[in-house]
């Protein structure tokens, strides 16, 4: 029998499967961002872009009619934003390398 705890897990897993799926498809942008920075000879950290991702993301993460949007903290969510940008500036940077390389 399965019990109420075990099907919300199951729920949780399905929203960690897709998270991981995103977050690599978002890694894969930002290589070839890298990409087309080193082909223009654009820096690869963009600290106008990072704070605008960090605005926004605390901006969207406000409760809507459901309740869902807000439940974590906007500096959690920025922290956790954060850390994806920290790594996808590393990703970039091993797009440079690469292209250099090549």
């Amino acid at each position: 029998m399965t019990t109420e705890i075990e099907i919300l897990r199951q729920e949780i897993d399905k929203i960690e499967d897709r998270l991981i799926y995103l977050l690599n498809k978002r890694a894969k942008l930002a290589f070839e961002i890298g990409k087309i920075k080193k082909k223009r000879g654009l820096p690869i950290k963009d600290a106008e872009r990072e704070n605008l991702i960090l605005n926004r993301v605390a901006k969207k993460n406000k409760p809507n009619s459901r309740g869902i949007r807000g439940t974590v903290s906007d500096d959690f969510m920025r922290n956790i934003f954060k850390k994806i940008i920290d790594e996808a500036v590393r990703i970039e940077h091993d797009a440079v390398s690469r292209e250099l390389g090549a």
